[in-house]
């Protein structure tokens, strides 16, 4: 995977390219480009650090409106990159902000008004890398060298035709893939030598949850959970595997020292239940929920990703100690005295997708209710049982989860805190998985340095569900 600084006077190109994906025909990829030094990066890594000014002028070059909505910073309602302002085909437009966002792997992708699964799925979006000074003393202590064995991981699943197309059907629910691309690679493998890894882990995919885990002579290698959506928890939390919903990330180390050289390590996303339409009321939204999908693996089915294979090493490994702060991350807020504002997720026999009683089809850009700039709201959302999960979503703001209730079994069972919460639900998010049933409540501050009143998506990041409506627009007031 490529990579670029994010720096002021960048100039990226929404275009289409044919890139030799799979074995035999090209494949066709709306991306964005970069041209420098005569090279074009495609969806480029782009780094960048705590604090910098940014000036990038987008340029659209698709035959479709688009935009850029960078996934996780808290930015102005102009900058943001939703769907509320389009790119028109032809059309110039630029993104001019400070990132403020603590360290973390956050990402960017295509947003536009019912279009966002068909331009994602076609190849609109990259990484996004934030550093600041408590990231780079971490880095410094784990001695794990960045590109070497400090490693991001982008997961996406596409639906490839006999042609090595990909494939979508607009207005299609949950679109899965026949082929797993790990950093845009087809069946990857990756030489590893003994000693531990850092893994940046995030899940691109229009709407598969994926739960990876590192399997080694079928078993799963231990793993230290140090980070989430938002960058580094407090501390490590030992895993062998966790759930990552489509828009999530998980930071992870893992250590191969043990495994001699020859061994080989699965990435593999393990069984798990995938509640998808449960119970006797659920919609059934067609005969055959995989017709669309010929060759993939269903929703909660093992799933292998890469593989891993370990390579004599050329010179010792380091001593690699991980430290049990982390960061200086504060615990999640009191929120006994927060007002606490209700939401519903959940469907109608003609299978549309609603928050409350709203779907953005009906609603559409008017905002649904406001909150006052610098007030702090707890928000309780409810997932309907006859439901699925749902990853939901929150633009210009990120959030702690403070509560989970009625979860299923495989989500109790990885409780590590009070009120429910596991590992993941302990740092700072920008989405969070609801499954079928449940009830989570997220703690959101809404200050912010903008004024006047600034709109933003609340939405399922199932990018199917938010082309169907299961969006809403609110706004911040002064």
């Amino acid at each position: 995977m490529a990579e670029h600084v994010l720096s002021q006077n960048l100039h990226i190109t929404a275009r289409v390219r044919s890139f030799a994906l799979f074995p035999g025909q090209s494949t066709a990829l709306w991306h964005y480009a970069i041209d420098i030094d005569g090279r074009s990066l495609a969806n480029p890594l782009l780094r960048v650090a705590h604090g910098a000014a940014v000036d990038i002028s987008f340029d659209n070059r698709l035959a479709e409106p688009t935009t850029i909505h960078w996934h996780g910073w808290s930015l102005d309602e102009a900058n943001d990159g939703s769907g509320l302002h389009p790119v028109a085909v032809g059309e110039q437009v630029r993104y001019r902000f400070r990132v403020t966002n603590r360290a973390g792997l956050y990402w960017y992708h295509a947003h536009p008004h019912m279009r966002t699964g068909m331009q994602v799925q076609h190849g609109m979006a990259g990484l996004l890398l934030v550093d600041d000074e408590e990231e780079l003393a971490l880095r410094k202590k784990l001695g794990l060298a960045w590109g070497e064995r400090d490693i991001p991981l982008m997961l996406a699943d596409k639906q490839i035709d006999p042609d090595n197309a990909i494939s979508y059907k607009q207005d299609a629910d949950d679109w899965i893939g026949n082929r797993v691309l790990v950093n845009w690679t087809s069946e990857p493998y990756l030489d590893v030598v003994a000693g531990w890894y850092r893994f940046r882990l995030a899940n691109v995919a229009n709407a598969r949850m994926f739960r990876p885990a590192f399997i080694y002579d079928g078993q799963p290698l231990p793993m230290q959970l140090i980070g989430t959506d938002g960058g580094l928890l407090a501390q490590p939390w030992p895993v062998d595997d966790f759930f990552l919903g489509p828009a999530q990330r998980a930071d992870i180390l893992i250590d191969f020292s043990t495994l001699r050289p020859g061994s080989r390590v699965l990435l593999r996303s393990l069984e798990y239940v995938a509640m998808d339409h449960d119970g006797d009321d659920a919609v059934t939204f067609q005969p055959d929920p995989m017709a669309d999908h010929p060759g993939a693996v269903a929703m909660g089915n093992r799933l292998d990703m890469m593989e891993l294979r370990v390579v004599a090493a050329t010179q010792p490994a380091q001593q690699t100690d991980i430290p049990q702060q982390l960061s200086t991350l504060v615990p999640a807020p009191v929120v006994s005295s927060w007002p606490v504002r209700h939401f519903r997720l959940r469907t109608d026999p003609d299978g549309r997708w609603f928050i409350n009683d709203w779907n953005f089809h009906s609603n559409g850009h008017a905002a649904v209710f406001s909150v006052k700039r610098g007030a702090r709201e707890v928000w309780e959302i409810r997932n309907e049982m006859t439901s699925m999960p749902h990853p939901i979503h929150l633009h210009g703001f990120q959030f702690r989860v403070v509560s989970r209730s009625i979860s299923p079994p495989d989500i109790r069972s990885r409780m590590v805190a009070d009120a429910g919460l596991g590992p993941q639900d302990l740092g700072v998010a920008d989405t969070v998985v609801v499954w079928p049933g449940e009830i989570v409540r997220i703690a959101i501050d809404f200050a912010q340095a903008f004024t006047g009143t600034q709109r933003y998506m609340f939405h399922c990041h199932n990018l199917e569900h938010e082309d169907k409506g299961m969006m809403v627009m609110f706004a911040v007031t002064d």
